[in-house]
């Protein structure tokens, strides 16, 4: 049996690689990454659609993060950026470093700037071992960090404001993952109450009836790295107003199996379930470094029919484009 002494080596020894990964993986790609213009590596974009902003970054094995801007809200961390210290609730979609790597890093840097834990919602899964490698860094570091690992289930709801709630969905990785849904909270009076006049509800409130059913409306659901059958799975997630969706590869250079085997979708599987999209904008994210953006949107120009072109967007690379 390995001693004490050992296991903690190799604990170790993980984390400088993981740390190594994260630092050495998108130089050796920089050329993928580089804004020609503006010198920088996984630059910050945002996509508008009605009154949500999304801001962030994607590329398939080197990073992923969105926030949702007036939310206090993050889907996925990458490697980890200052813009994201202040929000204070993250939901990670699965273990991978290039989703998830940036969580002690965000932990430092709200303790640094004195503000409360954050709390990371996650796959029951992952919280062991980011508490284990909390407690690495920590013991590396010298100090204690205050953080708040919370297990999410199916079934769960975690409250963003009076009117937004996020659930999980099923996703199907290599490795345990959920997808996220921001829904809104829509109250209506009851119908059997519909009769009733403004001050006979008004006495219901009074005497503590619920005069409201509660309808939850999907606005935005992320899906995090995962086949194609979580599209198939949740109806929520096909109703959802906009649905940011990894497609990792998009022409023959990669087969739908190569997709399947690494726990991704291809286009292929994507374009004969368009039509059974209900909501009014797929998002196209975690985009292979060998596919362009101009790349991608020809090949939707060409594949998509026409009357479902406007439902797909790609996910800019850099600002601008």
């Amino acid at each position: 049996m390995p001693s004490e002494e050992f296991e903690t080596f190799l604990s170790t020894l993980r984390i400088w690689l993981f740390s190594l990964r994260v630092l050495i993986l998108p130089l050796a790609v920089g050329r993928l990454l580089e804004d020609k213009k503006k010198g920088v590596l996984l630059p910050l974009v945002d996509w508008k659609h009605g009154s949500w902003i999304l801001r962030g970054s994607s590329l398939a094995g080197v990073g992923t993060h969105y926030s949702l801007l007036g939310c206090d809200v993050a889907f996925d961390v990458a490697q980890g950026f200052p813009h994201l210290a202040p929000i204070s609730r993250f939901f990670i979609s699965h273990g991978h470093m290039d989703h998830a790597a940036g969580i002690p890093y965000i932990i430092s840097q709200r303790a640094l700037a004195h503000l409360p834990p954050a709390k990371f919602y996650m796959p029951s899964s992952m919280v062991s071992f980011m508490t284990m490698i909390m407690a690495i860094w920590q013991e590396m570091e010298g100090h204690e960090y205050s953080f708040e690992f919370c297990p999410l289930s199916l079934g769960e709801e975690v409250p963003l404001r009076n009117d937004l709630i996020v659930k999980p969905f099923r996703t199907m990785h290599r490795i345990p993952s959920l997808g996220y849904t921001v829904f809104q909270i829509r109250k209506n009076l009851r119908p059997d109450l519909v009769k009733l006049t403004e001050t006979e509800i008004r006495e219901q409130r009074r005497r503590g009836v619920e005069v409201n059913v509660r309808h939850l409306a999907p606005e935005i659901s992320f899906s995090g790295d995962t086949k194609i059958e979580f599209f198939d799975e949740c109806e929520w997630v096909r109703k959802s107003r906009i649905l940011v969706m990894e497609v990792t590869y998009i022409d023959e250079k990669k087969s739908v199996q190569n997709a399947r085997d690494w726990g991704h979708i291809h286009l292929d599987e994507l374009l004969p379930r368009l039509p059974l999209f209900e909501g009014e904008k797929i998002l196209l994210t975690h985009l292979s470094g060998r596919h362009g953006i101009e790349d991608c949107e020809r090949i939707l120009d060409k594949r998509v029919p026409k009357d479902l072109r406007d439902k797909i967007a790609v996910f800019p690379r850099f600002a601008g484009s």
